[in-house]
């Protein structure tokens, strides 16, 4: 029967596939098939779910869920329990556990209303980059990254070696000597850890321009400044404006700090 369907049309194909409601390309697979490879459909494959770190707090989200816990609570249970996943995604099973289990509708973002749990002291990865990057001493605002910084550091390592690199980096960009940057290069070009290695990289393929900074008092900064002002203000107005109306905005914006600023002026360009 098989190889009396393989000499068969196009239109079979299509009937045969109708018969037994599998799409026509299904069909003609399964009509092709050798002898071995439809012994072989008796045994199939059984293939072993993959496992992920969402696994063991599904259920503990379900059980949170039908106890009618806020969600962000829920989040920060879990995050308690020892998840170490990407937050986006734990926050997008809650809210998928909810809708297609209980029917309730959670609005996106309520990680942010993250309460850490009682006696649980919290610093920031944007506090630990102030810390590398800072050319001053701390203020109190930092008391607890400061208090602690000795243990961070026994635990990561890395942050100390990332505030040397820093600190020489910066002591070079703010001299008036160039080649130093070739040895600083030369130097951790070889360096294993990827940050450092792909800012290295950067530096090599703008040497040029890193370089001109070093030596010629002159700065891009006045209008790198304006250019990111004006691009702000263009984001802001994206779609809802039109060309003049841009014009209008950036002119009041840059004007306003001009001491002979007039209100007037501006009211008159606006309602002409």
């Amino acid at each position: 029967m098989r190889c009396f369907y393989q000499s068969l049309d196009k239109k079979t194909y299509e009937a045969v596939a109708f018969n037994f409601s599998i799409s026509t390309k299904t069909a003609s697979k399964y009509i092709k098939m050798s002898e071995e490879e439809v012994q072989a459909l008796d045994n199939p494959i059984v293939y072993k779910k993959m496992e992920t770190v969402m696994d063991e707090y599904l259920h503990m989200i379900y059980k949170m869920l039908f106890d009618g816990i806020a969600p962000e609570t829920i989040f920060s249970y879990i995050l308690s329990k020892g998840y170490s996943g990407n937050w986006n995604t734990l926050e997008g099973y809650i809210s998928t556990l909810a809708y297609n289990n209980f029917n309730k509708r959670y609005q996106m973002g309520f990680q942010y209303k993250y309460k850490y749990p009682d006696g649980v002291l919290v610093i920031k990865r944007m506090e630990i980059i102030i810390y590398i990057t800072s050319k001053k001493a701390l203020d109190e605002k930092y008391s607890v990254l400061i208090k602690y910084i000795d243990v961070i550091k026994s635990k990561y390592p890395i942050i100390e070696e990332l505030k040397l690199l820093y600190n020489e980096f910066h002591a070079i960009l703010m001299g008036d000597d160039p080649s130093l940057l070739d040895g600083y290069i030369q130097e951790n070009e070889q360096n294993p850890i990827k940050p450092i290695k792909s800012f290295i990289n950067g530096l090599k393929s703008d040497i040029e321009s890193v370089k001109n900074a070093i030596y010629y008092e002159e700065s891009s900064g006045f209008v790198e400044g304006n250019n990111n002002k004006f691009k702000l203000i263009k984001r802001i107005l994206y779609g809802r404006a039109n060309l003049d109306n841009l014009f209008k905005k950036v002119f009041f914006t840059f004007k306003i700090n001009d001491p002979n600023f007039n209100v007037k002026e501006i009211i008159k360009m606006a309602y002409p």
